[in-house]
């Protein structure tokens, strides 16, 4: 009975993860008017770097996901592969987080010690999530020896995937935390459009991610292995479409 519910959860995370790429596509014709009006004719700065890596780099990792899930390869070596894909999840990811460290550094009246904190903590989170998340896997049990061969390709994720994640939501909680914060502290009266914008819309947007992300913690923690790849194209794309309406809020309130 157990390879039945194996082939049905990988089965399962296959089909999440290809119409996650369909989303995105859908997404971004429905989005191509306003980055043509935001972003295309300005000049480039950090905040666009990060916006084109997001935005593009999502359809690099997504799409190799979706390549990873639909094609047979069980008798070839993808170890390198999975860790380009892995890179470009992690780069597209960090890109989309760095906005969202923008329009928290642009509501704190662009308090540059505030940035260099945030900064430096991000930069502590990424370290922390992917070395702990390498010490883990190279603590898990060996391999039977007595066992037949397994393929590397199989589409499936380690349980400590979820360390990443873990990461993730409570550096989100703190940009989310630091936006409530000062709300209430500095704008409790203002009538302002762009402080409704960056604050609703930013609490907004990192609500659904924060959620996402713990889905995907509670999914890679309790449900059977052979779905934790489940949300890993849907979490990518979420991030991408966020990041970016958070910018093109940004942009439209500030004319």
């Amino acid at each position: 009975m157990v390879a039945p519910i194996v082939n049905t959860g990988i089965q399962t995370a296959k089909y999440c993860n290809v119409a996650g790429l369909g989303v995105l596509i859908f997404d971004y014709f429905l989005t191509l008017e306003p980055e043509v009006r935001w972003t295309w004719n300005r000049r480039w700065n950090v905040t666009r770097v990060l916006f084109v890596i997001s935005r593009y780099m999502a359809f690099a990792a997504a799409g190799m996901t979706a390549y990873a899930a639909i094609a047979t390869r069980a008798n070839e070596d993808c170890r390198h592969f999975s860790s380009a894909s892995n890179a470009i999840h992690i780069i597209s990811i960090v890109a989309a987080e760095g906005l969202l460290i923008i329009r928290t550094y642009a509501f704190w009246k662009q308090n540059k010690k505030l940035l260099a904190v945030l900064l430096v903590l991000a930069a502590i989170s990424i370290a922390c999530a992917v070395s702990i998340t390498q010490v883990v896997n190279n603590l898990a049990a060996p391999p039977d020896p007595s066992a037949p061969p397994t393929s590397n390709c199989t589409f499936e994720a380690g349980r400590s995937s979820a360390i990443q994640y873990g990461f993730l939501v409570a550096y989100e909680l703190l940009l989310m935390s630091l936006t409530v914060f000062k709300r209430y502290q500095d704008y409790r009266d203002s009538n302002s459009r762009l402080v409704r914008a960056i604050f609703h819309g930013g609490v907004r947007y990192m609500t659904a991610i924060i959620f996402v992300s713990i889905v995907n913690i509670l999914i890679m923690s309790v449900v059977p292995q052979s779905y934790d790849e489940m949300m890993d194209v849907p979490q990518l794309v979420l991030h991408s479409m966020l990041a970016s309406r958070v910018l093109f809020s940004l942009r439209e309130s500030d004319q």
